[in-house]
């Protein structure tokens, strides 16, 4: 999951609102937001709340935004006061801006001043037992939105975009330990955040993290990998379908698409995790373009009509690049860009959260 930063920085881009003259657009970062008219200029230095931003009621109301906050219930059952995004006059915003404090300095990470928190929306019902984590089935990467670190990507850097699938996160793999003296491959299934007891066979088809195993080209993918001897092989992918969110993609049960695949201590570079899983016949989510990196095309891409089936539209995008690389800002270089259309539709209001 992604994390919440409430930043310190700019206002960008102060422009004109076509449908209002009391309000203007503005940039901040890679997101828009509308503003008040005459209250900000290009270059004004300012705290900016990210959309699904929780704020204490006791600080919404001193800085005066209560009513502009949505009420939601999180994943512990609290009502809480969420910023979310709106559309005003026909402009989407996302996210509050306030004048910066005294003393702020560009940069700054303020969160913790203001007591704000990432929501987590209420748990949804997961199948299968939870087991004890395994220090070598590691749970994906973070995800941070592009949005929020839209200059990561270098202008014309050749990246990959691919579709992001409202389902649920999944990791299936196996780990090769040593069992009366003999490496053994372990098998091992989980959800983001837990590992999953292995249910009966006859029960594998309807188990919503251990379905992939029902795939034959999984066994035989991790099988090689282990032949060739990496001690670990985790195949990281989407189930979605009917019951897991509200995109089921005209499937009538349950599927899987692969996203990632780590070998030993590394992630496979795209190529080689896409050319195994050919080779093996494990769908892969969509490729929706190969090519040089611009922000305003993966804005572009992110809305459209799904390529995963039925008639739903994209809840977004991925962007990686070509070469695998880190970035100290954020570490492994893989971000999402949920398009306009998934946030002002209503699945986004009926999300849940995976543990």
């Amino acid at each position: 999951m992604s994390t919440i930063r409430v930043i310190v920085t700019t206002i960008e881009a102060v422009r004109p609102h076509p449908n209002a003259d009391a309000l203007e657009l503005a940039t901040v970062g890679g997101w828009q937001v509308i503003i008040k008219k005459n209250t900000y200029r290009d270059g004004d230095a300012i705290v900016y709340f990210e959309q699904g931003t929780v704020l204490p009621r006791e600080v919404s109301e001193a800085l005066g935004v209560t009513n502009y906050l949505a009420q939601r219930t999180d994943l512990d059952g609290n009502k809480v006061l969420v910023i979310h995004r709106v559309r005003l006059r026909g402009e989407p915003s996302f996210g509050l801006v306030i004048a910066a404090e005294p003393g702020m300095q560009v940069g700054d990470d303020v969160a913790e001043r203001y007591g704000a928190k990432k929501y987590f929306p209420p748990v949804r019902t997961t199948a299968g037992d939870s087991l004890g984590s395994h220090p070598h089935f590691p749970s994906y990467t973070e995800i941070e939105n592009l949005r929020s670190y839209p200059n990561i990507f270098a202008a014309g850097e050749e990246v990959i975009i691919t579709e992001k699938i409202h389902g649920t996160n999944c990791r299936v793999g196996c780990v090769a330990e040593s069992v009366d003296g003999q490496r053994t491959l372990i098998r091992m299934a989980g959800s983001k955040g837990l590992r999953r007891k292995e249910p009966e066979p006859e029960l594998l088809g309807t188990n919503t993290y251990w379905f992939p195993f029902t795939l034959p080209g999984v066994g035989t993918l991790l099988a090689e990998l282990f032949a060739e001897g990496h001690n670990r092989a985790v195949l990281y992918g989407e189930v979605f379908g009917h019951g897991i969110q509200a995109y089921h993609y005209g499937q009538s049960t349950i599927a899987f698409r692969a996203f990632d695949l780590l070998r030993g201590a590394d992630f496979a570079g795209y190529d080689e995790f896409l050319a195994r899983c050919e080779r093996h016949a494990i769908p892969t989510v969509p490729l929706v373009e190969r090519g040089p990196f611009s922000l305003a095309r993966v804005k572009q891409l992110s809305d459209g009509d799904s390529l995963a089936g039925g008639t739903h539209g994209r809840e977004g995008v991925v962007v990686r690049p070509v070469v695998e690389r880190t970035h100290p800002e954020i570490g492994r270089v893989i971000l999402k860009y949920v398009g306009d259309q998934y946030l002002f539709g209503k699945a986004a209001e009926q999300d849940s959260t995976d543990l």
